[in-house]
């Protein structure tokens, strides 16, 4: 069952009205009892994967609270992160040693990322004394196992959900449930529109020999914007689905490819993760702390963490080294960049410096891409020798290079279309997210954009389901 299923819309009607209709002691049992319903949909095993990671890590924290010391957070985030680990590197461990087909059919559970690293979080929240450890199971499993959250994020922090859970169910509100509505329009308009339809083009990157050199540039530039609509749809749904039960979440995504720098592309693209790494990952091993040998330390052991939850294959370490080797070296010449722009009279926020630094910063966002989607490194390889591989520069090569990727006059207009509407509203609401600026906008506008959304997206969008991204594990 996925969000855009009509099995999904039935469902999730259901819950809006048996949380809403059901009395205020019934409601965490509603959202419990939706929850597995959503977690057995996706599989019996990933059902026992999160009430195995849910109950472990509550104990864990119960644990935490009578022994707050390092040795009962490390075996309670051990045995959290073991079921992870298990499903992403046995198979991958198995190979190394000789052994290709032992755990060749160990496939992760949906979603098992996601709630692993919710459950991590609340351990180390709990150790810290930032969190009061929850003592009821069934608070604690509507955090863990949020259907809306379940299978594809954001990992919402339990110091703000938690809190939400335990207190006494909120009552309808009319403003944060008509914004919600507007999310899964928007969401719906992302996968729909742009997500699906551009997810068929990437055949030059995987397959480059049978593709012009530019060819694979266009294939390129086609998963970056398909990878971002995908998760930012997902991301956008999940928050609407909260919002419709009354429910507040942060926003997960915030105009990531306008950012000047890779600090801050890592501070609007997938927030939610970028915050949980920084937490638990960067600042424990020092940050910028302690000394510039710690700051390469702690930057580059986040990223290659980044890198590893995204896929066990080397090209996924690629992505996160370059990145970390990206944010270092823009510290580095900060200083030195700033003297020469300085010399040219170009402001921090002159319209030329802003328009070359976002070039670049999407220029090394999107190159890094391609390690990402190739996922191994002979095949980032070979995308790579056809990427800077010589070709003529002709209108009859130019035309060939995007139609041999399968794309129509017909498509390209309506893909810029979209790309550009998408644009428009991600500038826009760069300052404060989409849902501040939806919220801002006058109920007129809020209806139309909803109707645009629907209306492309029953009538111009992809049809049937194309496979899921990398990002849903």
């Amino acid at each position: 069952m996925t969000f855009l299923s009509l099995s999904f819309a039935a469902f999730a009607a259901l819950v809006f009205a048996a949380w809403w209709g059901a009395p205020a002691k019934a409601r965490p049992l509603v959202l419990a009892a939706a929850n597995l319903v959503f977690a057995l949909s996706l599989g019996l095993h990933a059902l026992a994967a999160l009430l195995a990671v849910s109950a472990l890590s509550w104990a864990a924290g119960l644990w935490l609270a009578r022994s707050p010391r390092k040795a009962a957070l490390a075996v309670g985030c051990a045995g959290c992160l073991a079921p992870l680990l298990a499903y992403k590197y046995l198979a991958l461990a198995a190979a190394a040693l000789g052994w290709p087909g032992l755990f060749a059919g160990l496939a992760a559970p949906a979603g098992i990322s996601f709630y692993t690293f919710k459950a991590v979080a609340y351990l180390a929240e709990v150790y810290k004394g930032r969190l009061r450890p929850e003592k009821s199971a069934l608070h604690y499993f509507n955090y863990t196992g949020f259907f809306a959250q379940l299978a594809s994020g954001p990992i919402q922090a339990p110091g703000s959900l938690l809190p939400q859970l335990a207190a006494p169910p909120p009552r309808f509100d009319r403003a944060l449930a008509l914004g919600g509505c507007v999310r899964l329009c928007w969401g719906l308009f992302l996968k729909k529109c742009l997500a699906d339809p551009l997810a068929g083009y990437q055949g030059a990157l995987t397959d480059p020999a049978h593709y012009y050199g530019l060819s694979v540039a266009w294939a390129l530039l086609a998963f970056s914007l398909q990878l971002y609509f995908d998760f930012a749809s997902y991301s956008q749904l999940a928050i609407g689905l909260a919002n419709l039960l009354g429910f507040e979440t942060g926003e997960n995504f915030l105009s990531p490819y306008f950012s000047r720098s890779i600090g801050e592309f890592w501070r609007r693209w997938h927030i939610s993760l970028s915050a949980w790494l920084r937490n638990y990952i960067y600042i424990p091993l020092g940050g910028s702390r302690r000394g510039k040998a710690r700051l390469v330390l702690a930057t580059m052991a986040t990223f290659l963490v980044s890198g590893a939850w995204h896929g066990a294959a080397g090209g996924f370490l690629v992505w996160g080294a370059l990145h970390g080797v990206y944010l270092l070296a823009g510290r580095l010449t900060r200083a030195a960049r700033g003297r020469v722009w300085a010399a040219l009279r170009q402001g921090e926020h002159s319209p030329l410096r802003s328009a070359v630094s976002w070039a670049f910063t999407l220029l090394l966002v999107f190159g890094a891409w391609l390690f990402f989607v190739t996922g191994t490194l002979p095949a980032a390889r070979q995308a790579l020798a056809a990427l800077f591989s010589p070709f003529p520069f002709s209108v009859q090569y130019l035309k060939e290079s995007i139609t041999l990727l399968g794309f129509t006059p017909a498509i390209l207009v309506r893909l810029g279309l979209f790309t550009a509407l998408t644009a428009l509203v991600d500038w826009l609401s760069r300052g404060v997210g989409f849902g501040a600026w939806a919220a801002a906008q006058r109920p007129w506008v809020q209806a139309a954009l909803c109707y645009v959304c629907v209306f492309a997206s029953l009538f111009f969008g992809a049809a049937g389901a194309l496979p899921l991204s990398l990002i849903h594990i």
